[in-house]
């Protein structure tokens, strides 16, 4: 479990998207989103606790121990915003079509003959 941190940004492999945690124009509450990379204005597409903004930087995205994959604040100790996933290992990703990709990884090992 490697969580997301407040100022950490994942990338898409064209350097098209971004995603972390920013704030609006002249607002300081933080929200966890999907924006264009490489422009002038930065342009959000998506974002996951728009009802539930964060007051500070102390946010994470992260997964904990009862798989809850979820926005937490206060430095991983107030979940602010969750979505329950199913038992396994899991691996996320931002593709270049911007979209944020969950994939469950293989845990099977594959026996040679």
């Amino acid at each position: 479990n490697n969580p997301l941190r407040d100022g950490d940004v994942l990338v898409s492999g064209r350097q098209t998207f971004s995603l972390g945690f920013f704030s609006p124009k002249n607002s300081i509450r933080r929200y966890l989103g999907i924006w264009y990379h490489n422009v002038s204005e930065q342009t959000v597409i998506w974002v996951a606790n728009r009802d539930a903004p964060l007051n500070d930087t102390s946010g994470l995205l992260s997964l904990d121990s009862r798989d809850n994959f979820g926005i937490y604040a206060a430095n991983g100790t107030s979940l602010v915003w969750s979505a329950k996933l199913p038992a396994g290992n899991f691996a996320a990703r931002l593709l270049n079509s911007g979209n944020w990709e969950m994939s469950i990884l293989d845990t099977c090992k594959k026996l040679n003959p």
